[in-house]
This record gives C-alpha cells, structure tokens and sequence, in this order.
C-alpha cells in the first residue's frame, strides 16, 4: 500500500517550489509624487523633512520616523513610509518583517521569514524597485525577501493610485528605494556584518553587506558612482504538525495525521551598481544595475500516520460531531516516513538606462528597463514504509493530534522499507523589455501647478517547463530495505512541534545523497540515469505586450483660506496576451480605462482633509491563465474520497478590477508626532481566488483546484495611526517614543461554487502594532509587538469536515536595539518571535457538500526564535 506524501505536504503548507512561493503580486513603474528625482522616485521619500537637495543621510530613528512623516505629509497619495534609519539599517531585519509595522499592512509567514505582504488584507499588490517593474520568475511581482534590508534607503506603501502609476495593484503599490550616488553630499564607505542564531535549526547563519559612494566634479559635469552588496546565510527550521481530510463511514477518520521538520540552508546574494552624470544642471543621465540569487537546498523530513492503512480496531465519535472520529486505534498499521529535498534557486538582473531634460518649465524623462529572470528547481522524495503493531491518535489535543506508537523504534534503520520515488525538475524563464517616456509642464497657471502626459511600452516573454509530480514505485511489492542502499539513511530532527505530537527523532533518507547522487536512486528504482524529461501538459509559453498613456493634471487652490491641492486624471492601457501550451493556446485583447482623482485640504497648518477615488485592475498571474492541468493519483491509504488530486489554470480569467474610495484625516503636530485616521471602501470585481472542485476524468472523480473570477465583492474597513515621541519629559526619559496602530477590515465575494457571499482569502477583521522606541546617549532600541485576528486561508477543502480552513489569531514580539559608542561604529543586537508563538488553524465551517457544520483541528506550525549581534561602520 503506497500513500502520496506529496498530497500531505501540499495540505500542510510546505513549499514546493521557489515560483510558487513568489508573492503573488503585479509589478509597476512609479513616477513622481510631488517633484521626483531621475528615477521617478520622490524627492521627499529620500530626504528628511526641511533638509536640502544633498542632506539627505538620515540617522536614528528619530529622524526616520521624522522622514517618513514628511513623506506621507507632503504626498499627492495616501502612502506610508519606511526610512532607514541609516545605510544598512531598516528597523526589522528584511523588508517584509518592516512592512508589518506599517499600518493595514499584515504579512504572512513560513521558511523562517515573512513571505507575502498583503495590504489591508489583499496580495494584490504592485512592487516596484527604484520605482520600476521587478519581477521573480513567471509571477508578476518580485519576492521582497530576495531585496536585502541592508541596501534600502526606505520602502514606499501607496494606498491610493495616480495616473503615472502603471496599473496592477487592486491592494496597492509597494516601492522599495535603493541608493543612488547623488544622494549623498560626499562620498561614503559603509560595512555591516550579523551573525544570526535560529533556536530550532540550532545553527548560526550570517548576514555581511557593503556600500561605496562617491562623487566627482569632472570637465564635463558632475559624475557619481556607487557600487552595493550583501550576502545572507540563514539556517532555519519550521515544524508542522497536520490533521488531513477526513473520509469514511460511518465515522470518518483523517487520510493522514503527522508531522514534518521543514530544515532549510539559504543563501541571498545582492549586487547593486547605480552611475549618475549630471553635465549641467538641467540635464541629467543615469545607469542602474541590480541583480540578485536566491539558494535554498531543502530538507523536509516527513512523518505521515494512516490511521485506515491497517486493521481499525476502534474508533471514538466526537462528541460534539458524531460522524467524525475524536480518536481512533489501529493494528498492523502501514505507516510512512518521507524525506522530500529540493534546491531551488532565482537569479534575477534588472538593467536601465535613462536620462531627464529640464526644458524651461518643461522636465522630459525617457527609461528602458530590462529585466530577466530564471528559476531552476529541481526535488527528489523518497517515500519510506514500515508497520506498526499499534497505532493510536488522539485527533484534537489542544489543537494539534497525539500520535501514541506501540511496538516499534522509529530510530532503527533496519525496519524501513523503501517504497516511492517521486523525482522532478523544473525551468521557469522571464524576460521584458520597458520604455517609458514622462512630459512634465509646469505652467504660468494659479490653479494649475502641472501637466503631465506620458507613454509606456512593455514586451515580456514567460516560459515555464516541469515534470509531472508523479509517484514512481519500486519495481517490486516488497519493497528494497533501507539499509541496502550504502550511506543513506539519516535521523530526522527532534522535538516536533514542542512535542505535542508525540513523535520526536524518525529515519529518512539523507538530503544530499538524494540531490546529488539521484542516478543512483533512479537505477535502484529500474529507471534511466539523467533528469526526467519536462511534461508537454505542464508547460506554457506567453506572450504579453501592453499599451499604456496617461494623462494628469496637477491643481491647487484656495477655498476660503484653505488650501486645495492634487492631481486627477487617467491611465488608458490596452493589454494583449498570447497563451500557449501543449496543442492549445488562447488570445486576449482588452483595454482598461482608469480614472483617479486625489485631493488634499489644508484645514489647517498642519490637519489635512484627504479624499481619493480611482478604478485599478491587476492581472490574473501567467500560471494562472494555464490551460493545462496536472493529476495526481492518491494511492492506497484506506478509505478515499477522491481518485486524487489535481491542479490547473484558468485561460479565462478576466483581470480584477476595482473601484476604490479612501479618506483620511491627518495631524501633524510635530516633526515626529502625529496622529491620523483613514476609511477605504473597494468595489471588488471579478475577485480571483483559488477553488477546489471534484471533476471528473478517465481516472475517476479528482479534486482540482484552479483559481477562478468570484464575481462581485468588496473590501471596507478603517485605519488609525498615532506616533509620537515623549521629548517633554525629564533627562533620560525624554528618550522614549511609542508608534501605534491599528486597523480594522471586512470584504466578501460572491462564492462562484456555492453561491452566496463568503470572506475574502486573507483579510483578518482586526490588526494593530503596538512599537515602544528609545533613542538617547547612543541607545537605540525598538520593541515591537504586531497581532492580527483570525483569517480565512482556503476553501473547498475536501473530505466530510468542514470545507474551510481558518488561521487562528497571530501575534509576534521582536526587539530591535543599537548602541553607537562613536560616529562611525554602531553595535546591535536584535530577537526575533520573542514569545515563540505556534500558528493554529482549523476546519471550520460548513461542508461544501452536506452542509454541516464543523470545528476540527488542521496544522499546528512553529518557527524559529532568533537571536543576532553585529556591528555596522560608516565613513
């Protein structure tokens, strides 16, 4: 009897591949908000508040605090801003772990850091880099984690979209500032160094980073130069432990229940390179380099219980569900362990060259960008078998299941039996070409300040090719003892999930006999040497060009003695797209016109009014549009539901579109103090999200998952925000400061299996960060407390509990703090998930298929709590 542990991984959150883990984003280029720079980024986000043109190196938190709320103060958007605090320095260790400070931002986690950032609950959100497109593999965004926290100047979050802003962000637009050379009034030498402990790996990892800058005054103008790098090792571990589906009658018991140490070695390499060359003071030319890699070889070591693989001796109802099992025992129980290795890698290079010419009151800006990216992943998973004389589970302690072994040593080598090879690779391309070109006019007008037109074209070619994630079993019934293969079994982790599983050290293969010496494995399991062949019904190949102008008009008034200022216009983008796969292929063509107005409302000198509205849309992902789909048997675990399951795309998806209507009311009472407030409401159209559906085939009836339009919806909620440092106490005490806010959200859709409303994937109804800050005498300290309510994480689960699965509530405690005993030196010590807390969610809700209602555990997951010290030196 063979189980699929693929289909287990899936269930419980482990990561598959490096294109899937991507956030799922679509990317875009910004230009100016208020007066901007060659790049199109704002001269505000790079300077602090009242500095000039070239004072623009901030340090200590209080001036970034101080510059981030200027930015937000004097943007033509509502935005919010993240400043470093000085070169190598943002106030969290990666970008993402920043953004969830920001408020309406919540960020989701796994592999030992924060993943997809999502605002106000939404991962429809547009990333940009220096203000242009970015992207990793076949996704539409790039993933922020790749952008290391020691080169960014700051992070930019727009909530609300101008004209010159490309389309793609429903949720918004995040653009992450890398320095520039002009930036700095002189030159500038800079090194930082971390070395990172991670509590569950029990292993040190390391982070290095350097930045030279310089500026020339030259016979043909003014020239700089800067050249940036980091380098990141990082040792993590995740442990989960899972309740499958359930199936059987008349008391239906989990296909599987285990657990999985998810061991990963990491590394993220970063070069940036940027020249500017200023030959007189209206014109201005430039070259920007980025390039980034991202390794990560993957352990997962997997221990898969079936509760029904055996003789099921008894079997306890729930009390409170009578027809699902609360705890059950089995004999002769056929039970699995499994090592699953992957290496997956992303190399990604973006190159632009541009130049802006300032023509009396006229300012022309012309950029092409090119971006290229690759993604080889490659798995292999051994599936190992044995029998336990007696299996019990208790399936709801506390959240998570106990699993009681009798009869056997999970540590002896010698009662593994191997049993399945599943053995993939797979090749994800991307590449595009950008022109932009932006006309600014600042007219002898008293009411209009600008006029802006401009143009953007953008070709982009995506490949993608894999192998079918199919089980290959031995060639004999009986299998091939473990301990036949020379130098291949290896003792798993221990102390799964604090040991509330009750399964600690198991044997598994070992990783990189797995990776690196596969032909051998291959030819034990009677197959050829060399990596498999890609499947023709995997792959695709698109095409993508889009047509974008837009035209905006920059205002300001007085009503009464208030003053109005802002910008309104449109985008108009035509976008055609060529879909290709195995014998099948589809054509779009659709024009999108987007209007958007903001205003501002000088209420007073320092309380403004703002109000914005617009229509935005974002793309449906390329893989998402894959005609193809890909079926996965399940194989013999007891009682099945399903023949198995199986996954594709949707070549009909429409784009999202979206109506959105923000305001905000803004005090500004100090330099650093302020106090503000926002409501937003998003008229949601063709909302895409990811449904499971039983479908019927050759095979037999599979449950496939394809993302799909949900129809209308809505997104609706408010913000508050406070910071404010407490300068009007006495001596040390005037150091401290505090950064407050919170937020509450509610959006539904039409659900387009069952119809009626349902919530939207991701949106907690609640989220707020409380930030305590100290800086004074050289001591800079942060201790930052973030929690956001429960959250739906999927539909359409299968099985007789419940169809949906719900995140319980989630809350971290990390702790950011520096001493810096002379100018040029600064020591830090930083911890992360200081309250090791455990995620939970649950089946809870209606079945999709009887209608009953259900509240049944599913994953418990851990992450690592980390400690750091480094130093960072400036000259």
């Amino acid at each position: 009897m063979l189980a699929h542990a693929a289909a287990a991984q899936d269930a419980s959150g482990t990561p598959a591949s490096r294109a899937g883990a991507a956030q799922s984003t679509t990317p875009s280029t910004q230009e100016a908000v208020g007066a901007a720079d060659s790049t199109g980024v704002p001269q505000e986000a790079a300077s602090p508040a009242g500095a000039g043109a070239e004072d623009i190196i901030v340090t200590g938190v209080r001036a970034s605090l101080a510059s981030a709320q200027s930015i937000k103060q004097n943007a033509t958007q509502i935005v919010d801003s993240i400043v470093a605090e000085d070169i190598g320095k943002l106030p969290d260790n990666t970008v993402a772990d920043a953004l969830q400070r920001v408020t309406g931002v919540q960020v989701t986690r796994g592999a030992g850091e924060a993943g997809t950032v999502l605002i106000r609950g939404l991962p429809n959100v547009a990333t940009v880099l220096n203000g242009r497109e970015a992207f990793t593999g076949v996704t539409r965004g790039f993933a922020l984690q790749d952008i290391p926290a020691e080169l960014i100047a700051g992070v930019d979050v727009y909530k609300t979209s101008t004209p010159d802003l490309i389309e793609g962000g429903v949720a918004g637009l995040i653009d992450v500032r890398l320095r520039r050379p002009f930036d700095f009034a002189d030159g500038q030498i800079a090194a930082s160094g971390r070395a990172v402990y991670s509590d569950q790996s029990e292993k040190w990892g390391y982070i290095g980073s350097g930045l030279i800058s310089q500026r020339w005054e030259t016979g043909i103008g003014e020239m700089g130069l800067l050249l940036a790098g980091s380098y990141n090792k990082r040792l993590y571990q995740d442990q989960t432990a899972f309740d499958f589906v359930s199936s059987g009658t008349p008391v239906a018991t989990p296909d599987t229940v285990g657990g999985l140490y998810t061991s990963g070695d990491r590394r993220r390499t970063a070069l940036n390179a940027s020249f500017q060359w200023r030959p007189s003071p209206d014109v201005e030319f430039y070259a920007d380099g980025v390039f980034t890699r991202y390794d990560n070889q993957i352990a997962v070591d997997f221990f898969i219980g079936l509760p029904k693989a055996g003789t099921l001796t008894s079997v306890t109802a729930n009390a409170n569900y009578p027809n699902l099992a609360d705890s059950s025992t089995t004999t002769d129980a056929f039970t699995l362990t499994s090592k699953q290795a992957y290496r997956n890698r992303t190399d990604n290079y973006q190159a632009v060259v541009g130049g802006k010419w300032t023509l009396g009151q006229a300012v022309l800006n012309t950029e092409v960008t090119y971006n290229y990216s690759k993604v080889p992943n490659r798995n292999a998973i051994l599936d190992t078998s044995f029998n336990v004389p007696r299996l019990d589970v208790d399936y709801d302690v506390g959240g998570t299941p106990r699993v009681t072994l009798t009869g056997v040593d999970l540590t002896d080598p010698s009662i593994y039996t191997i049993r399945t090879l599943f053995d993939n690779n797979g090749l994800d391309t991307s590449e595009q070409i950008a022109w932009r070109n932006d006309l600014t006019i600042k007219p002898d007008s008293g009411i209009v300040e600008t006029l802006k037109i401009g143009t953007r074209y953008t070709h982009r070619n995506v490949d993608s090719q894999a192998t079918a994630s199919i089980p290959l079993a031995f060639p004999t019934d009986q299998g091939a003892p473990l301990t036949s293969v020379g130098g291949f079994a290896t003792l798993s982790p221990g102390g799964l999930v604090k040991g509330a599983l009750g399964i600690d050290r198991f044997i598994t293969a070992d990783t990189d006999v797995l990776l690196d010496d596969t032909d051998r494995i291959r030819t034990l399991f009677g197959r050829p040497t060399g990596p498999r062949a890609f499947e023709p019904n995997l792959a695709f190949f698109n095409r993508e060009d889009t047509y974008a102008f837009y035209g905006q008009l920059g205002y300001k008034l007085e009503l009464g003695s208030m003053p109005l200022d802002g910008v309104v216009g449109a985008r108009v983008v035509n976008t055609v797209e060529q879909l290709n796969g195995n014998n099948v292929s589809s054509t779009q063509n659709y024009l999108n016109v987007l209007p958007s107005i903001n205003a501002r409302l000088g209420l007073t000198s320092n309380l403004f009014l703002r109000a914005a509205a617009g229509k935005t849309i974002t793309r449906p992902e390329f893989a998402a549009l894959n005609p193809l789909i890909t079926l996965v048997p399940s194989g013999n675990t007891g009682t099945q539901q399903y023949a198995g399951t199986g996954s594709g795309g949707n070549p009909a998806l429409q784009p999202i579109e979206s109506i959105a209507y923000d305001a905000s009311l803004e005090w500004y009472i100090a330099r650093s103090t302020s106090l503000t407030a926002a409501g937003f409401y998003r008229d949601l159209s063709g909302y895409i999200q990811t449904y499971s559906q039983p479908e019927q085939f050759a095979g037999g009836t599979y449950l496939v998952s394809r993302p799909r339009n949900a129809g209308d919806g809505y997104l609706a909620g408010a913000e508050v925000a406070y910071q404010q440092f407490f300068d009007f106490l006495p001596g040390a005490l005037s150091g401290f400061g505090v950064q407050l806010n919170g937020t509450y959200m509610d959006g539904k859709t039409d659900d387009p299996i069952n119809g009626g409303k349902q919530r939207i994937v991701n949106v907690s109804h609640w989220a707020f960060n409380t930030v305590a800050i100290y800086e004074k005498y050289g001591i800079s300290a942060r201790l930052a407390y973030n929690w956001r309510s429960s959250y739906v994480d999927s539909y359409n689960s299968g099985g007789v509990q419940a169809s949906t699965i719900l995140a319980d509530p989630v809350s971290r405690l990390d702790f950011s703090g520096s001493y810096s005993p002379t100018q040029w030196l600064t020591l830090t010590f930083d911890a992360t998930n200081i309250l090791d807390d455990v995620y939970q969610d649950r089946f809870n809700g209606k079945n999709s298929v009887t209608g009953v209602y259900y509240d049944t555990p599913r994953d418990t997951r851990t992450y690592d709590r980390t400690v750091q010290i480094g130093a960072r030196v400036k000259f």
